[in-house]
């Protein structure tokens, strides 16, 4: 990288004492082309901020992260504990390889219903519920057989900046001790589970949502001034604590800039 790349990468555009990013002055490739450079690897990117997002990891509801084609993106560790693998069974695998239905319970559509709900929300970019279903998992390595579980399940898109569907927030309670004895429904403690899902993972989804910001607008950043991923970080990160704005604003309005769409309100100054 030459040394002028590299003060570009440390000096951010426009007024110091701004609160809105403004790149005016500074010469970089036109929004479509930045706009081309965004909608591609930067989909995997998205995904893996998503994973890394501490709220995901810390929460005590099972979560995954899988992309388009349906491969495991990220587990947090209540997954992992729920389903009985480690982390290094499941990522970068599909999921239904992963997770095979039980040959003895085959004909029951467990599989079919969950590829199913899967496949409507990468379709329709609308959340999908499976309110009771059983679909039992492997037992742990080294002993045979499936180990019986029965979840309450939300599925919810998640998006690029332009809305697209990069992936899918799938979100299983184990509700196997839920059920009512010699029912095949829910009790009433899994039905009001089910129904505080969508609180939590409404939550996620919104932190997710700024994750997806905040990676576009660092490649939009190494596109236009030669950064490395960590440069610009660092310059929305400095950016931010200077105008007193925050860091998903900030990257808003990067993103506002390089794309020439006035899609959000300027970025004001306050927390």
């Amino acid at each position: 990288m030459s040394a002028h790349a590299r003060q570009r990468c440390r000096t951010a555009p426009g007024s110091a004492s701004g609160t809105a990013w403004s790149g005016a002055d500074d010469p970089s490739p036109s929004g479509a082309a930045e706009v081309e450079m965004l909608s591609g690897s930067s989909d995997t990117q998205i995904l893996h901020a998503c994973r890394a997002d501490p709220a995901f990891r810390a929460t005590r509801s099972p979560y995954l992260v899988l992309d388009r084609e349906l491969r495991i993106v990220g587990a947090n560790p209540a997954y992992c504990e729920a389903t009985l693998r480690t982390p290094d069974e499941l990522a970068g695998r599909p999921v239904f390889e992963v997770f095979p239905e039980n040959p003895e319970l085959v004909g029951a559509g467990a599989a079919a219903a969950a590829a199913a709900s899967l496949e409507r929300v990468l379709r329709s970019g609308v959340r999908d519920h499976l309110p009771v279903l059983r679909y039992d998992v492997p037992a742990p390595a080294g002993r045979p057989g499936f180990v019986e579980r029965v979840w309450v399940t939300v599925n919810s898109p998640l998006r690029d900046r332009d809305g697209r569907v990069i992936g899918v927030l799938h979100h299983a309670e184990d509700v196997t001790g839920l059920l009512d004895p010699g029912s095949d429904g829910p009790g009433p403690a899994a039905a009001a589970l089910a129904r505080a899902l969508d609180a939590e993972n409404a939550q996620l989804r919104r932190r997710f949502a700024r994750h997806t910001s905040i990676e576009q607008a660092k490649g939009a950043l190494m596109a236009g001034r030669g950064c490395t991923a960590e440069e610009a970080f660092a310059l929305l990160r400095r950016h931010s604590h200077d105008t007193s704005t925050t860091l998903h604003a900030i990257a808003d309005a990067v993103l506002r800039d390089a794309t020439g769409r006035p899609d959000g309100p300027p970025v004001r100054g306050g927390r």
